[in-house]
């Protein structure tokens, strides 16, 4: 049985395109790392935020919070956008749908203009897969401070990185396919 909220985000990344490793690591890594925070609140380098690391922008109105239903189309729809920022920058040239899903993560969590241009993008775009991925500890810094959720966070990034999933990973990632399935077979039932 689905918890409440990988229900919810099954729901948000099918409506946005996106795939079952995609919504997975969305799942187990992504969101996890940045939290579901229903209230705006502001990161730990003082940025606004809300649900899913969203980031508040200037000309949009904060509400005093949201449902976990918004905040999943909120993530899927970011997670969507920085899944394109990354191909863009990749090429195309992924060891895997793993380590697509773990850059996407990577430019979520840093943004594309800090990813773009280095040596981890450019190691992935030479085909050197083993290297790229040991790009993931240089990136642990916050304003030039070390963040022990940052580390934490490379740490589980690795083995999707790598496509190197444990055993336990590849036994929940077939459930969650099989939660991924049913919700797809709902959804085509529904009458338009």
């Amino acid at each position: 049985m689905a918890s409440t909220i990988r229900k919810k985000l099954i729901v948000a990344f099918i409506a946005a395109g996106l795939s079952a490793p995609a919504a997975y690591v969305g799942y187990d890594l992504t969101l996890p790392s940045e939290g579901l925070v229903l209230a705006p609140y502001s990161d730990p380098v003082g940025l606004k935020t809300y649900c899913v690391g969203h980031l508040a922008t200037k000309k949009g109105i904060l509400k005093k919070s949201y449902t976990e239903e918004e905040c999943m189309k909120i993530f899927a729809e970011d997670f969507k956008k920085h899944q394109t920022e990354t191909d863009k920058m990749v090429g195309g040239k992924y060891a895997s749908e793993w380590q697509r899903g773990a850059l996407t993560d990577m430019t979520f969590n840093n943004g594309p203009s800090l990813i773009e241009e280095s040596t981890m993008i450019s190691l992935v775009k030479q085909g050197k897969h083993v290297e790229a991925c040991d790009q993931l500890v240089r990136w642990v810094y916050a304003k030039g401070k070390k963040l022990g959720g940052l580390v934490e966070r490379r740490d589980k990034t690795m083995p999707y990185c790598l496509g190197e999933l444990s055993y336990d990973k590849q036994k929940d990632y077939e459930q969650f396919l099989k939660e991924w399935d049913l919700e797809v077979k709902n959804q085509k039932a529904k009458p338009n």
